[in-house]
C-alpha cells in the first residue's frame, strides 16, 4: 500500500467530522481545520522512528497530531505493538489504522498522565525497590545480555553454598542463610541445583556443584 492510497480514507474520515481537509500544506501530509482547531496527519506505510520524529515536529504547529498507517504495518509489528502504543500515549500522538478504505482510530492524542501510570504499576515499582534494597552484591554489568544475578538467584546461590556442607533440611538451611523462602526455592528447584534425597532432606546435584564452584557471592 502506497502513502498516497492512505490519503483519501483519512480525508473522508476527517471531513465526516466536519473538518476541511487539504494535502501537503507546508510540511504536513494532511492538514485539517474546523473553526480554529487544527489537525495534522502523517501518512506512512511502516512504523519507524523517523515517523515519530515527524509527528513531534507537527505538534509544534498543530493542536492535534495523528499518524496513519495501513493495517498490514500493524500486523508486521505485532510483537512491539504495546510498546509502540505506549510511546504514542507518552508523546500525545494519535494513531489511525487504514484498512480497505476504512479508518479505525486506535488512539486519540491526549495529555499523558504519568502519575496515573505509576499508580497502575505500583506493585512493579515496589518489587523493583525491593530487589535493589535486598541485593547484597553489585556484580552485574549494565547492558549485559543473558544471565544476570537477580535477588532470587542470589538466594539460591546462598542455599547451594550451604548445601556444600552436606545433606541438610530446609529448616537448617534457613537458620544458616536467613533466606525465608528456602523451602520454596528448594521445592521449585528452578536452576536444577537441588535434589531431595529423603523426606525433608536435600543435597546439591552435580549441576549445582559445578555452577556454584565460583559464585562470587
Amino acid at each position: 500500500m502506497k502513502e498516497t492510497e492512505l490519503y483519501d480514507p483519512v480525508k473522508i474520515y476527517l471531513e465526516s467530522l466536519g473538518y476541511t481537509v487539504k494535502a501537503e500544506v507546508g510540511p504536513v501530509d494532511v492538514f485539517a481545520m474546523k473553526n480554529e482547531r487544527t489537525i495534522a496527519v502523517e501518512l506512512k506505510t511502516q512504523m519507524s522512528l523517523k515517523l515519530i520524529y515527524q509527528a513531534i515536529e507537527r505538534q509544534k504547529i498543530c493542536d492535534d497530531v495523528y499518524i496513519a498507517i495501513p493495517k498490514s504495518a500493524m500486523k508486521s509489528h505485532q510483537i512491539n505493538y504495546r510498546s509502540f502504543m505506549l510511546l504514542l500515549r507518552r508523546l500525545s500522538i494519535g494513531l489511525m489504522m487504514v484498512s480497505h478504505d476504512q479508518i479505525t482510530v486506535l488512539l486519540d492524542p491526549s495529555e499523558y498522565n504519568l502519575n496515573a501510570s505509576k499508580s497502575r504499576n505500583k506493585k512493579k515499582h515496589i518489587k523493583l525497590i525491593d530487589e535493589f534494597n535486598n541485593r547484597k552484591n553489585n556484580l552485574n554489568v549494565g547492558g549485559t545480555k543473558g544471565q544476570t544475578l537477580t535477588l532470587y538467584r542470589e538466594k539460591a546461590i546462598l542455599i547451594a553454598q550451604t548445601l556444600k556442607l552436606g545433606i541438610l533440611s530446609p529448616k537448617s538451611i534457613k537458620q544458616i542463610t536467613k533466606v525465608e523462602e528456602t523451602a520454596s526455592i528448594l521445592q521449585k528447584n528452578y536452576y536444577g541445583w537441588f535434589k531431595r534425597v529423603s523426606r525433608g532432606q536435600y543435597e546439591l546435584t552435580e549441576k549445582g556443584r559445578s555452577e556454584n564452584q565460583e559464585s562470587g557471592i
